[in-house]
């Protein structure tokens, strides 16, 4: 029932967009960047010194991917309370940090009170292993020469764009190209290693995942959400699908 609730609402919704840098409505999530470096940094401190940057203000995010001895993220919430240029740019923290001397840090502001929060509903989500229904018998490859179109015997429309593909168990490419029901290309040359009549099973190399910006500016990724599954998370931007999952087996409702 709720599935089939869910199936029915949605029809309205649309497919997002799945992008670092823009919304699922395709506005760009920031509105003005800028870096620095810290200069001096005493340990657990409110305060850094930065090389001068008068583009910094207050009330800007702060994020450092490279920042020790902990990443800053967005979802540390770390924002400028009060900035000073002089010889150098002083910034007071919203909280207090430890970070070594040198580090690039990147200061942004978003428009945060006009973003869209959608509900995400997952139509299709991939199954892992053989549970694809993936095992199917290759009937091309009949000359020794390398070769990247593989064609079988009985269709199976799970197989996708990027999976690794197995033959008893060993890796022998992955699949560029769904070419029809019964026809694929591989990415690399490796086909002659494929005899005729050989069981292939067919997997991604990770596990379905969508990874999310929720309304409250936090990150966050749901790893092999169930078909049919709503994200219990106000959602304004899709940052990135894998293992299977695409935009278009999204659904955001707004």
């Amino acid at each position: 029932m709720i599935r089939n609730y869910y199936t029915e609402a949605f029809k309205g919704g649309v497919t997002p967009i799945v992008s670092a840098t823009q919304l699922i409505d395709g506005t760009v999530k920031i509105t003005e960047s800028t870096t620095a470096t810290s200069v001096t940094n005493a340990a657990t401190s409110v305060t850094i010194v930065l090389t001068l940057n008068a583009s910094i203000k207050r009330g800007m995010y702060i994020t450092g991917p490279t920042v020790a001895p902990s990443p800053i993220t967005i979802n540390d919430n770390l924002i400028v309370e009060q900035v000073v240029h002089a010889t150098n740019t002083t910034v007071t923290l919203s909280k207090p940090i430890q970070m070594n001397a040198g580090q690039a840090l990147t200061f942004f502001n978003v428009n945060q009170n006009s973003w869209k929060e959608y509900s995400l509903y997952v139509g299709i989500s991939p199954e892992q292993g053989n549970s694809f229904g993936s095992v199917t018998s290759a009937t091309a490859n009949l000359s020794a020469a390398a070769q990247k179109v593989v064609t079988y015997k009985v269709s199976n429309p799970y197989i996708q764009s990027g999976m690794n593909v197995y033959d008893d168990g060993v890796l022998v490419g992955v699949v560029d190209v769904v070419n029809t029901a019964n026809q694929l290309t591989l990415v690399a040359n490796l086909a002659a290693l494929i005899a005729n009549d050989s069981v292939l099973t067919f997997s991604f190399s990770v596990l379905p995942s969508v990874s999310v910006l929720t309304v409250d500016n936090q990150t966050m990724t749901f790893t092999n959400p169930a078909q049919g599954f709503v994200l219990p998370v106000s959602v304004v931007q899709v940052t990135a699908v894998a293992g299977g999952i695409t935009a278009a087996n999204l659904i955001a409702l707004h």
